[in-house]
């Protein structure tokens, strides 16, 4: 099974959630736990594993070979991101904005774009124990933040019984990248104007991709009843309520894994993953 743990915003507590149900699963069993946040990825600051390989990732660019190039204008036409700009006898090529579409390469009547790549991020691989962790890190500068993720969602070559994709947050293409190959996604809300409104979006995404979703309610207070009530109105299962907590926040804010220093979350933590395994049989 493949369960994606996603939000509307940053800072709801998805990785505190990603990291504590990967080392849970990890106690008996194999699991496998990709962070796929790679502008900013910190789950391995949570388990501090050196890592034990680092792979370059290159996305494909085209490289322009300018003796064949008539100055048709097609790769233009086709560029849906305005990477390439035809003037009269010069081709220009704004590699920031290319996103490896391969499209130009493709329609160039007289093969003056070719296939080339660039390095946009590394994939690294930490291991430990029944817990294995790939990193996706994108270098500074690059924006194809897709195919990084993409790359790390290929490295698995195992047979586990879980696989945790900790995701970036929002609505964007990164994360609907991370989450759309799930089979059941958590989404991660807090109890804030800004909390419901993010996972307002993030519930309309999930609804269009057609994948089966749940809401975990982190820093929930007892007398706030908007994000609850939200829920119930759209039909959401809410698998659990992570109270707001000043020690909770404390260790998170220690790098630390809440139910490795907290055991007596433990029970919270393991009810929201018979509750996942419960809802993916039902779907499957």
């Amino acid at each position: 099974m493949t369960l994606a743990v996603a939000s509307g915003k940053g800072g709801t507590g998805k990785t505190l959630l990603a990291t504590s149900l990967a080392y849970l699963v990890g106690m008996e069993r194999a699991v496998t736990l990709l962070d796929l946040d790679v502008e900013e990825p910190n789950d391995h600051l949570f388990f501090t594993i050196p890592p034990s390989s680092s792979e370059v990732v290159s996305s494909m660019i085209p490289r322009i070979e300018e003796d064949y190039c008539t100055h048709c204008g097609i790769c233009q036409k086709v560029c849906a991101y305005h990477a390439l700009l035809v003037f009269p006898g010069k081709l220009l090529l704004f590699p920031e904005l290319c996103k490896g579409c391969n499209g130009c390469v493709a329609l160039c009547p007289q093969g003056a774009l070719q296939p080339g790549s660039k390095d946009i991020g590394v994939v690294e691989k930490r291991t430990k124990g029944n817990l294995t962790l790939f990193t996706g890190r994108l270098h500074i500068g690059a924006t194809d933040a897709p195919a990084l993720i993409r790359a790390v969602k290929a490295r698995p070559g195992r047979d586990e019984e879980l696989v945790i994709l900790d995701a970036p947050p929002g609505t964007a293409c990164p994360a609907v990248e991370a989450v759309r190959d799930a089979d059941f996604t958590v989404l991660v809300a807090e109890s804030t104007p800004f909390g419901l409104h993010d996972l307002d979006l993030m519930v309309q995404t999930m609804r269009t991709i057609g994948h089966p979703f749940a809401v975990v309610v982190n820093k929930a207070v007892p007398d706030d009843d908007t994000l609850r009530a939200y829920c119930r109105t759209e039909g959401i299962d809410v698998l659990m309520e992570i109270p707001y907590s000043r020690d909770i926040a404390q260790v998170c804010a220690a790098g630390e894994i809440l139910p490795r220093v907290r055991p007596d979350t433990i029970p919270m933590f393991q009810r929201i993953l018979d509750a996942v395994a419960q809802r993916h049989q039902v779907t499957a």
